[in-house]
């Protein structure tokens, strides 16, 4: 096709014949393709679909344990912070809030920071795979969870005893969390993808 026969892409799909029939009928072939294709997946017993996204079964099963025992040392941990909060937010009431201390750290459970330490590292290891728009908001998202964070420890240095504040700042914690674990999701189709090229 000349483009400067036509001004855009639909005039020239206009200008194109609309009563052309194909040489010989295709569909009956592309059904057999399917039940072939369907058949030989059954036989193998996966289940019927495409086969280029899927990564193998051990390596899925791997990922998948992986981030349920993340997702269950992080949960563990971050409930067991939690109910120490909610007794020093009681102790502190009921004595005031001055002599208590107080920390407004992330949990220190050695659980819970390994399982942070190799999350983050998988973040900042998968994190340059996004698309330069994707990863800068990412990043924009993370400086405001961790600002938000910030403001809150702040707020709690007035109140420790506040349960909307201390609820706020575990919140925080989950959202970064959420993040890193989001990003690894993410590219983790893309690392497939490139190992099997």
């Amino acid at each position: 096709m000349n483009p400067s026969r036509f001004e855009s892409l639909d005039a020239a799909l206009a200008s194109l014949p609309r009563g052309v029939r194909p040489a010989r009928e295709l569909w009956p072939g592309i059904e057999r393709g399917i039940a072939r294709a369907a058949a030989l997946d059954a036989a193998q017993g996966g289940a019927p679909g495409p086969r280029a996204g899927r990564m193998p079964w051990p390596m899925a099963l791997a990922a998948s344990v992986l981030l349920a025992s993340l997702t269950g040392a992080l949960c563990w941990s971050v409930a067991r912070e939690r109910a120490g909060a909610e007794s020093l937010a009681q102790r502190a009431g009921a004595e005031g809030p001055d002599g208590i201390p107080v920390n407004f750290q992330p949990p220190q459970d050695a659980d819970y920071v390994a399982a942070r330490a190799a999350l983050l590292r998988t973040f900042n290891e998968r994190l340059d795979l996004l698309a330069p728009a994707t990863r800068a908001r990412v990043r924009a998202d993370l400086e405001t969870i961790r600002k938000a964070n910030a403001d809150i420890r702040a707020a709690l240095a007035q109140d420790p005893a506040s349960p909307l504040l201390w609820q706020l700042l575990r919140n925080t914690w989950q959202q970064e969390i959420s993040l890193y674990t989001s990003v690894a999701q993410t590219t983790q189709s893309m690392l497939t993808r490139s190992s099997r090229s």
